[in-house]
């Protein structure tokens, strides 16, 4: 059977056409945990995922998308997550980004004021992910008068 990120080209891709909504940038490398991120987000159609496999990718992504959100792994094939952190803060909107680490991992040490707001455990609770994205989101996007946008919706 063939994945459907064997697929894929190997550069970031945007699993979802909705151009006008928040961006959620996910750098995983792993392709069980993207169709997981995936599938959560169908839960919310106002969101538009970004998926990279590398830092690199990732990098490249967000200097054209601009994500509202950061989810990386930090366990990635060509970087740490918090190195990779460090050089998405230097580009030009990203210093105030929320970030979050999603390790299988303990990665608990790398949140604090220099580095990310939280860490997610692999696998995710539903819920409790649904539920944070929807806040971190919701926190970035008023931050700007102009980029206003309330996310409704819940798993049935």
């Amino acid at each position: 059977m063939t994945s459907l990120l064997a697929e894929a080209p190997a550069r970031a891709r945007s699993t979802a056409q909705r151009p006008n909504g928040p961006v959620v940038l996910y750098i995983e490398d792993h392709p069980v945990n993207v169709l997981v991120m995936e599938a959560l987000l169908l839960h919310r159609p106002k969101l538009r995922l970004v998926v990279a496999t590398t830092g690199e990718e990732g990098l490249q992504a967000a200097r054209v998308e601009r994500p509202d959100l950061l989810l990386l792994d930090y366990h990635l094939p060509d970087c740490n997550g918090s190195d990779l952190l460090a050089e998405l803060r230097r580009l030009d909107g990203l210093a105030d980004t929320p970030a979050v680490v999603v390790s299988a991992t303990d990665a608990s040490g790398a949140t604090g004021p220099d580095g990310f707001l939280e860490f997610w455990p692999k696998p995710l609770d539903v819920r409790g992910t649904l539920h944070a994205i929807d806040r971190l989101i919701d926190d970035h996007t008023h931050v700007g008068a102009d980029r206003t946008l309330t996310i409704a919706g819940s798993i049935q």
